[in-house]
This record gives structure tokens, sequence and C-alpha cells, in this order.
């Protein structure tokens, strides 16, 4: 190695030389730094750990304060509770004494309203329903009381111990007119059916009952059963009508209480006496009603009838339809009046079809034993009264 190579080497020896000496020293100063660090960090964990101990007595004693006040907090709470619960119960003690008084009060007071109002209301009614009577008193006293033209005929056909046909008949001899009014047989007067009166008290009763009804003072009757009026039809030869509707019967009534088929078309008919009986009769498949209209037909067609025969001219029919009348004819009516009837009445003009019904004043109704009765509409007879009167006077 020549004295340029070893010149080189040298320097290189010693530079690596200051370069390793500066790198002991740079340690060096490095570890001072570091033991200098690590005793701050030292110094700072021992500071932390006594802020950390002191924390945690802090801590210690606010948690003791807390179970304190907690444990207090849960005596108060309870002692606070009972108290309560015991406010509670007196209260609705009270309360429930209070309420018992009110509303015994309450319920004395809504007992002497109602029956106060009760009372009112009753008393009310009352004065209406005078009211009304009075009205209706007034009403009755100012129909017109009938005069010497008008009079009436009371005729009733009798079967068995009923009176199944009822039939006011009112002569005006100012108008010239017959007007024919039937009551239905089961109309209900002072606690029974008026067919059932006349053969119960006798015919001053049903009179009367009648009056009451109509308002018209009764004069005459006249009282047959059946067999006389089918023999009196004979007599005259029978009657001719119009038959307004079919009827057809199955259950026709016969002695004995048995039934036959009757069957009649509608259309111009000739019946004699029985066949006018069963039309006058019938009424299964109609009514009582449409039985009344057709009774008043057979009247009307008898009456028409007599005029035909000029029975003041034949003797002898007049003879044989007296004597039935003494045998089935009960009658206030002598010989001489009804001569004195057929001459004077012969002509007049008859009103007929006036049937007292459910469509005009009567409703139907059942007795407590289930009996078919009928009854007036307003509970009086002033309607009744009031109509027959404008019947048969204007």
């Amino acid at each position: 190695m020549n004295d340029s190579q070893n010149t080189k080497y040298e320097e290189k020896i010693k530079n690596n030389r200051i370069l390793l000496f500066g790198l002991i020293i740079a340690l060096t100063i490095g570890m001072i730094g570091l033991g200098m660090g690590i005793k701050n960090i030292h110094k700072d964990i021992l500071g932390k750990d006594i802020q950390i101990n002191s924390m945690a007595e802090e801590i210690g004693k606010l948690k003791e304060e807390n179970q304190y006040l907690y444990e207090n907090l849960l005596i108060n709470r309870n002692v606070a509770a009972e108290t309560f619960n015991v406010l509670q119960k007196s209260f609705q003690e009270i309360s429930e004494k209070d309420n018992s008084k009110l509303s015994s009060l309450s319920e004395s007071f809504n007992n002497a309203r109602n029956e106060l109002v009760e009372l009112v209301n009753e008393k009310e009614k009352a004065i209406e329903q005078l009211q009304q009577k009075n009205e209706r008193l007034n009403r009755e006293v100012s129909i017109q009381h009938y005069s010497s033209d008008i009079f009436t005929i009371l005729v009733l056909g009798t079967n068995q111990n009923l009176t199944d046909t009822i039939i006011l008949v009112v002569v005006n001899s100012s108008k010239q007119t017959i007007t024919l009014i039937s009551i239905p047989r089961d109309l209900y007067v002072n606690g029974r059916k008026i067919n059932s009166i006349y053969a119960a008290y006798g015919i001053e009763k049903i009179k009367q009952d009648l009056t009451r009804i109509s308002g018209l003072q009764i004069d005459k009757y006249i009282i047959f059963d059946f067999d006389g009026f089918a023999k009196a039809i004979d007599i005259l030869g029978g009657i001719d009508l119009y038959v307004h509707e079919t009827i057809d019967d199955p259950y026709f009534p016969t002695a004995g209480n048995g039934h036959m088929h009757y069957h009649i078309d509608e259309g111009s008919a000739h019946m004699d006496g029985q066949q006018a009986l069963m039309y006058a009769r019938s009424r299964k498949t109609t009514s009582d009603f449409d039985r009344s209209k057709r009774q008043q037909q057979v009247i009307q067609a008898t009456r028409v009838k007599v005029k035909m025969l000029d029975l003041l001219s034949d003797l002898d029919k007049a003879i044989e339809l007296y004597k039935v009348m003494i045998e089935k004819v009960k009658t206030n009516i002598d010989v001489f009046e009804a001569l004195h009837y057929l001459e004077n009445y012969q002509n007049y003009v008859i009103e007929s079809g006036n049937v007292i019904s459910t469509d005009n004043f009567l409703y139907s109704s059942r007795t407590t034993d289930g009996q078919y009765i009928l009854l007036p509409n307003a509970g009086d007879y002033v309607d009744i009264k009031q109509s027959i009167s404008n019947l048969i006077t204007e």
C-alpha cells in the first residue's frame, strides 16, 4: 500500500472515529433526556395517583352521602306514602258519608220533584179530560131535540136468546123519509153485548140503552123470530133484490148447531122466505156489518113488494100476514096503526145502508175472558148521536 492510499485510509478511520464519537455523545444526551422524561412521567404518574386517590376518596364520601340521602329518601317516601294512604282513607270515609248524605238528599229531592211533576201532569190531564167532557156535553146538549114529526120503530130479530138484528127505523114526516140505522150486535153496553140485553132484561131496558146510544126516543117496536120472518116473505110471494157481492158460506148455521153450505152469485135474485133469511143471516165469510146492510136491503125489498101488492086492497093477504104477526111477532103496534103506516108511508124515501161500525164510530176489543166486543172510539156516544141527528134531519 503506497503513502497516498495510507493517507486516505487514515483519514477514513479518523472520520469514522469522529462519527462514532458523535454518535456516542448523541446517545448519551438521548439517554439523559429519556431519563429525565421518564422521571417527569413518573412524577406525573405519582401526581395522577394522588389525584385519583383524592377523587376516589371524594367519590367514596359522595357515595356515602348519596346512600344516606337515598335511605332518608326511602324513609321519607314511605312515611309520605303511609300518610297519604291515611289521608286518602279518611277523605274517602268523609266523602262516602257526605256522598251518602248527598245521595239521600238528592234522591229525596228527585222523588219529591217527580211526585210533584206527576201530580201536576195528573191535574193537567184531569183538567183536559174535564174540558173535553164539558165540550162533549155541550155538543150533546146542542144536538137537536126531535120534534113530533120524527118517531122511531125498533126492529129486533131474535135467534134463540139473542137479538142479532137490531135496526132503528126512523120516520121523518116533514122530510117524508124512512132512515134505517143498524146497531151491531157486538156493541158492549154496561158490561154485556147489546144483543143479550133483551133476553136478560126485556124490551124497556134495551129501548133505554138504545136511546142513550142514538139519542132517539123509541116509540114502537117489532120483535120477530126468523121463522116468522121467512113465513111473511113467503106470503108476499118472495122478494126481488140485487146481490152486490157473491157469497160463498160453507158454515151457515142450521138447527142443532149444525151448518150447511150457502152460495149465491152476484146479480139480480128472486128469493123466497128461506132464501131471504139465509141472505140476511150469512156472515162467516163476510162480516156482521155487511150482514146488517143486507138486512136493511131485505127490509127495503119487502117494503117494495108490499107496495106492489097493495095489501090495503088484498085483504086475504093482509089477514094472513096479520095471523103471522100475532103468532110470530111481538109488537106494541096495533092493527090500525099498522094500516095507517102502510097507507101514509108507502111513498116515503127509504135511506138505507147506515151501519154503526168500525168504519166510523167503533173499534174492536176483547173482554178479560177473550170475548170479542165493540166500543165507541171516543168513550161515549156523542159522535154517534150527532151523526144520527144529521142523518135524519138534514
